[in-house]
C-alpha cells in the first residue's frame, strides 16, 4: 500500500480506509476500469469532539471521490437511525456510532459490486458496504474513545529545551497536532546536529525514526536523534600557476585522506561586493603574478548550529557561511577565499604538510606525502630514513614502530623560473602530527638541482594500543569521539593511537549512568557519564547501568542498594509512582510497619487494638499491634499510639534491637557524648554501632544525635544491614 498518509496531511485525525472488491467489469460502450480499492480518510469519533462531516481520497490520483460524510446513533439494533448527526453534537466516550461515507466513481471507472470483505486497520471498527447506481455506500462503525493522549519530546542528552508535550486524541496522529514539523524541529547543537524523533533513545537509522503518521494510542516519549558534527575541516588550495588560463584551471581544493565531509567548487572571480563574490565577475584570463583572485568552495558534512573551524591552506580565507535550506543527508557550508599568485625575485617562506603513518604500517606502501601550504611553492619528498645522515644513508624499508622517529627529506621549488631559492635563507613551517623541522639542507647540491631548497623533517610515530569499551549488563549504550557518533554496546579497537579520548555513556528510560570502571582491576574510574582519559597502554574499560526506579534516588547515595531492596521484599515502595522522598521524616507508623515487613509480617495474637489512634483497616494496624505484643514499643500513652509521630534515630535502633531480643552489645564502650548510659537507648546504641555489619554509626566521631528525626532512606537502611543483604 502507498503511504497515503504523506498525502493528506491536512485532515485532522486521518483514518485509512483499506476496501477491496474483485477486479472484473464488462460494460458496453467506452473501456471502463474497475476499481480495486477505495481509501478515504474520515475523522474518527473522540468523546467531547465534533462530528467532521469532510473526507478525502487517500491519494491525489484516485478516480472517485468523497460526496458526503454523515455520522448516525445506532438502535437498540445496532443500526443507524434517524437524522444524521451535524456539526453540533458532541461525541459521547464509550457510544457506538455509524459514519457512512459516499464515493462516486469518476468517468470511466467503476465499483465492482462483488461481494467482498471490508478491511479496516482499526481493531475498534467495522464496516458494510453497498453499491447502488455506481455510487458505494460505506457504513463504518465506530466507538467513541475517551480523552487524548500525551506525547512528550525528550532532548536525549542535548542542553536544548525539547518542545513542550502535546495532546493527541486517540487514534489521531502527532502530523495533526502540530502545525508543521518545524515545530517540533529541535535546533542544531554545537557539534551536534538533529536527525529526527525516535522511540529508541539509541536509534541510529531512518527505519528506526518515529513515524508520524502511526496513529496515537498510548502516551508516548519521543527522543531527539542528534548526528556528531565536524569541529574543524582542512582544505587544501591549489594555487593558479602564473599566465595559466582561469577558463581551463578551475580552482583545485583537496581535502585529507579519510575526511567525513567532501567539496565541491566552480570558478574563479576577479572581484568581491560587501565581501560576497561578485557573480559577474567571473574571470576567464590568464593569471597574473601578484594579483589577488576570489572563489569559494562548497562544503558538504555534518556541521551543528557552531561552525567548524577551517584550516585553510594555499589561500586566504575570508568567510565562512551556513547555507540554508539545502535538502540532503549532509548540511552545507560555503568558504569563500583569495589566492594570489606570488610575485617577487625570491621565496623566502613556505609552509608544507607532512603525513602521520600509523604504527605497524610498510615504509615503502606509507610513503611520506606533503602538501605545500604556499602560493608559488612545490614540494617533493624521499624517506622514510632512520638517521639523520639522509645524505648517505638508505631508504628505511621495514615496520614503523609506534614511538620511534623517522625522518623524511623534503625539497622545495617553485613554479616560477624567476624564484630565487636557498636553503640558507628560506623559513620552512612544517605542519603535521608529531612533525617538526630538524634543519635546512643543501639537497640542491647533492644532487645538482638548481634553485632548490632541502629540508630535514622527522615525524614520531604515535603509539599504539588495544582499545576495549563496553557494557557488560546492558540498559545503556556508548560511544567515543574518535569515532563516527554512533551509540554502540561494545568497542574493540587495535592500534588507537595515543593521545586524549573522551567516552560518553548514555542509559535506556528507567536506568542511569553509575561509573566507568577497569575492566581487570574493578577499579572506579569516572562516575560521570562523559569520561576524558589519555590512551598511552592497553584500556579495557566498562561502563555500568543501574536501575533507577526513583528520580530522588541516585545510584551512588548511600540509601540506593537498601531502597531497592526494600521495594523488591515489598517492605516500602515510592511515595508516588517516580518518588521514594528518601529525606522525609518517618513516622512511628511508618518504622513498625517497614520492621513488620521486614520480620516476614507476622500475624498478632491479638485483633483489638489497644489505642483510640489505631483503628482497623490502617496499613499500620497489624504492625502495630505485633509491635507491642512483642515488647518493641509502648503507646505514647495507655490509650493513644501516636502513629503520626516523627521518629528519632535512637527509637528505631531501638526497635530493632528489641526485635532481636534486647541482645547485649559486643563492645559496652560509649564513643558518643550525648548518648547517656542512663538512656533506655544506651544498650541498643551500642549494639547497632557493633553489628555485623555495622547498621548505623554516629553524626560525628563523638555525637551519635539520638533526638533526630530518622528520614526514609535512613530506615530502609538500617533494616536492611540489620536484615538483608546489604552492608
Amino acid at each position: 500500500m502507498k503511504n497515503c498518509c504523506k498525502r493528506a496531511l491536512s485532515v485532522l485525525l486521518a483514518l485509512a480506509l483499506i476496501l477491496g472488491v474483485m477486479p472484473t467489469i464488462v460494460l458496453a460502450g467506452p473501456s471502463i476500469e474497475t476499481i480495486e480499492y477505495a481509501d478515504v480518510f474520515v475523522s474518527p469519533p473522540i468523546a467531547g469532539n465534533h462530528p467532521n462531516l469532510t473526507g478525502i481520497p487517500c491519494y491525489s490520483d484516485d478516480p472517485f471521490t468523497v460526496d458526503e460524510v454523515h455520522f448516525f446513533e445506532l438502535d437498540a439494533n445496532g443500526n443507524p437511525m434517524g437524522k444524521f448527526l451535524d456539526e453540533s453534537y458532541t461525541f459521547i466516550a464509550g457510544q457506538e456510532y455509524a459514519c457512512q461515507v459516499i464515493l462516486v466513481p469518476e468517468e470511466n471507472y467503476a465499483f465492482s459490486e462483488s461481494d467482498t470483505a471490508c478491511a479496516i486497520n482499526r481493531k475498534d471498527a467495522h464496516c458494510d458496504v453497498i453499491y447502488s447506481d455506481g455510487t458505494a455506500y460505506y457504513t463504518v462503525y465506530f466507538t467513541a474513545a475517551a480523552g487524548s493522549y500525551t506525547v512528550t519530546f525528550d532532548a536525549n542528552g542535548s542542553s536544548a529545551a525539547p518542545p513542550a508535550p502535546i495532546q493527541v486524541p486517540y487514534g489521531g496522529r502527532v502530523w495533526d497536532a502540530i502545525p508543521s514539523f518545524d515545530a517540533v524541529r529541535m535546533p542544531d547543537q554545537p557539534f551536534e546536529e538533529f536527525q529526527d524523533w525516535s522511540l529508541d533513545p539509541f536509534a541510529t537509522s531512518l527505519n528506526s525514526f518515529y513515524d508520524f503518521n502511526f496513529e496515537v494510542k498510548s502516551d508516548l516519549t519521543l527522543y531527539a536523534i542528534w548526528s556528531r558534527c565536524e569541529k574543524s575541516i582542512d582544505l587544501f588550495v591549489e594555487v593558479p600557476e602564473h599566465c595559466l588560463e582561469a577558463d581551463v584551471y578551475h580552482p583545485t581544493v583537496t581535502t585529507p585522506e579519510n575526511a567525513n565531509y567532501f567539496v565541491e567548487t566552480d570558478y574563479f572571480y576577479s572581484g568581491l561586493v560587501d565581501e560576497h563574490l561578485d557573480y559577474d565577475l567571473v574571470y576567464i584570463g590568464p593569471f597574473t603574478k601578484g594579483l589577488t583572485y576570489y572563489s569559494h568552495v562548497y562544503v558538504y558534512g555534518h556541521f551543528g548550529a557552531t561552525l567548524p573551524k577551517v584550516n585553510l591552506y594555499g589561500a586566504k580565507l575570508l568567510s565562512t557561511t551556513r547555507v540554508e535550506g539545502f535538502d540532503g543527508d549532509y548540511s552545507e557550508i560555503e568558504v569563500i577565499f583569495s589566492v594570489t599568485p606570488p610575485a617577487g625575485a625570491s621565496l623566502t617562506e613556505a609552509g608544507v604538510f607532512i603525513n602521520t603513518p600509523k604504527a605497524g604500517d610498510s615504509a615503502i606502501s606509507s610513503h611520506p606525502v606533503v602538501t605545500s601550504l604556499t602560493p608559488g611553492a612545490t614540494m617533493q619528498v624521499k624517506g622514510w630514513y632512520t638517521t639523520t645522515d639522509v645524505q648517505h644513508a638508505d631508504f628505511y624499508d621495514g615496520v614503523l614502530e609506534g614511538g620511534k622517529t623517522y625522518y623524511a627529506l623534503v625539497g622545495v621549488s617553485s613554479y616560477f623560473d624567476a624564484y630565487q631559492i636557498s636553503y640558507q635563507t628560506l623559513k620552512l613551517n612544517v605542519f603535521g602530527k608529531n612533525a617538526k623541522l630538524v634543519k635546512m639542507v643543501d639537497w640542491g647540491s647533492w644532487d645538482a638541482i638548481p634553485n632548490f631548497a632541502g629540508a630535514l623533517v622527522s615525524v614520531t610515530i604515535p603509539k599504539t594500543y588495544e582499545f576495549v569499551a563496553e557494557i557488560p549488563g546492558g540498559h545503556g549504550k556508548i560511544r567515543w569521539d574518535r569515532g563516527d557518533g554512533a551509540w554502540v554496546t561494545v568497542m574493540d579497537f587495535g592500534g588507537v593511537e595515543e593521545g586524549s579520548v573522551t567516552l560518553e555513556a548514555k542509559p535506556e528510560p528507567g536506568y542511569a549512568f553509575k561509573h566507568w570502571y577497569d575492566a581487570d582491576t574493578y577499579e572506579t574510574l569516572s562516575k560521570k557519564s562523559t569520561y576524558t582519559f589519555k590512551v598511552n597502554k592497553d584500556v579495557r574499560i566498562k561502563a555500568s547501568f543501574a536501575w533507577k526506579p526513583f528520580e530522588d534516588v541516585g545510584v551512588w547515595d548511600f540509601y540506593y542498594e537498601p531502597v531497592l531492596w526494600a521495594l523488591e521484599l515489598g517492605i516500602t515502595n515510592g511515595t508516588d509512582a517516580t518518588h521514594f522522598s528518601p529525606k522525609k521524616e518517618c513516622s512511628r507508623a511508618d518504622v513498625l510497619t517497614f520492621l513488620w515487613r521486614a520480620k516476614g509480617s507476622p500475624e498478632p495474637s491479638g485483633t483489638t487494638s489497644p489505642f483510640t489512634d489505631i483503628k482497623p483497616g490502617a496499613y499500620y494496624y497489624k504492625a502495630v499491634l505485633w509491635a507491642v505484643e512483642q515488647g518493641i514499643t509502648k503507646g505514647a500513652t495507655a490509650t493513644t499510639f501516636n502513629p503520626k509521630g516523627t521518629c528519632t534515630r535512637e527509637q528505631v535502633v531501638t526497635f530493632l534491637w528489641r526485635a532481636e531480643g534486647n541482645p547485649e552489645p559486643t563492645d559496652d564502650t560509649n564513643p558518643f557524648t550525648d548518648v547517656s548510659s542512663s538512656s533506655y537507648a544506651y544498650k541498643a546504641i551500642l549494639w547497632a554501632i557493633n553489628h555485623t555489619p555495622q547498621i548505623t554509626n554516629g553524626t560525628s566521631a563523638t555525637k551519635f544525635s539520638p533526638k533526630k528525626a530518622c528520614t526514609r532512606g535512613q530506615v530502609v537502611t538500617f533494616l536492611s544491614r540489620a536484615y538483608g543483604p546489604v552492608g
